[in-house]
């Protein structure tokens, strides 16, 4: 059983920062997409600014599509390291706590998949709930989690024998995505609403296991914890030569490993190790960055409020941009709504510790039930 090194876990700046920077990512390309509503039939790549659409397009899609997920997937299993270390350094057990929290966590999500249906939160509710044995486990061992999820055994099962993972053989399954997309194209909000929630997560959990999503999201929280027993995220010892290592091995993987989920996870590699660099080494890169921290000290508050100002933007029920703007435009309108919440995350945290659902989550988290409390067995 793993033991805390009674190490403290000071807040982690660049943590921070790099959470904003993938929910600031995150924004960019739902708003290239125009929140899913690209499938929507219209042709969203359309001829202007020189034919630019594609390029863009393309480059939006190889720097952002499954890494910013996957940033964000990593930094959840930091915070989840972060919060049961310091429970153990307490003698308490953090499990059932942060059972309840995937709770929260997943009611949230409902909220936010009826307004956006490509919420992952409750996805991540569900894949969290498996952080509470693992964590339990010595550090070689969960190595051996690590390595089997990283080898992507479902996307090698589609591959080597040729049937898609698929929950389209459900009954009801076959009218998701024509039922889905004209409503929200054409629906109230409403209507909107509930096509989103009746069908959002389960689109969410159908597409994460036709394109390697679920093992990657839980090799991603995996790794994040294996980061905070590590220290890799604190400027100590030998850790920017190690993340000198995990950034050539990322730039190296991401052109020679077969599969999208995994050129995923070495370009997000490669990302995070560049930023983790820059920032303890180039102090003038520190200070330009430094406001994303704030962004990312928010980033639940921010996942969701991206969610509703997008939809109001491209949905039917708002202004409906989808049927008038190209990739470009979208990404425009999606900076825009970064600037807006960014905006909105300098002025709440000059008054206040944490942003407004991360507050209500935390206070909720920590709801006095003695059920909850329980004591490290010694």
């Amino acid at each position: 059983m793993y033991r805390t090194t009674n190490l403290p876990n000071t807040r982690i700046e660049v943590a921070d920062a790099l959470r904003g920077i993938a929910v600031a990512g995150i924004i960019l390309f739902h708003a290239r997409e125009h929140f899913n509503l690209y499938w929507s039939g219209l042709d969203y790549l359309r001829a202007g600014f020189g034919g630019w659409e594609q390029t863009v397009a393309g480059a939006l899609g190889f720097l952002l599509s499954g890494k910013m997920y996957a940033i964000f997937a990593l930094l959840f299993g930091l915070s989840f390291f972060i919060q049961s270390d310091n429970q153990a350094q307490r003698g308490n057990d953090f499990s059932l706590r942060f059972a309840w929290r995937m709770v929260l966590l997943f009611i949230i999500g409902l909220v936010n998949a009826a307004i956006y249906n490509g919420d992952v939160l409750t996805y991540y509710a569900v894949f969290g709930l498996l952080m509470i044995p693992i964590g339990k486990l010595p550090n070689r061992w969960v190595w051996v989690i690590a390595a089997l999820l990283f080898i992507q055994p479902l996307e090698l099962y589609q591959h080597f024998s040729g049937h898609t993972l698929s929950l389209r053989g459900i009954e009801g399954m076959e009218t998701l995505y024509p039922t889905l997309y004209p409503t929200l194209a054409t629906g109230t909000f409403a209507q909107s609403a509930r096509a989103s929630l009746v069908y959002g997560p389960i689109s969410s959990f159908a597409w994460g296991l036709e394109h390697g999503r679920a093992t990657q999201t839980l090799l991603m929280f995996v790794l994040g914890m294996l980061a905070g027993r590590y220290r890799l995220f604190y400027d100590e010892g030998r850790n920017r030569r190690i993340w000198g290592g995990l950034l050539a091995a990322g730039i190296l993987g991401t052109w020679l490993v077969p599969f999208e989920a995994m050129r995923n996870l070495m370009t997000a590699t490669a990302i995070v190790a560049a930023v983790v660099l820059l920032w303890y080494g180039l102090p003038g890169f520190r200070r330009a960055l430094h406001g994303m921290t704030f962004f990312g000290r928010m980033s639940l508050t921010n996942y969701l409020l991206q969610s509703l100002l997008g939809t109001a933007l491209f949905y039917n029920w708002g202004m409906g941009l989808y049927r008038h703007v190209d990739v470009i435009y979208g990404t425009l309108a999606g900076v825009g709504i970064i600037l807006v919440q960014y905006l909105f995350c300098r002025l709440w945290l000059r008054r206040h510790t944490h942003g407004p659902v991360e507050w209500v989550w935390k206070k909720l988290t920590w709801i006095d039930l003695p059920l909850f409390d329980r004591k490290i067995a010694s």
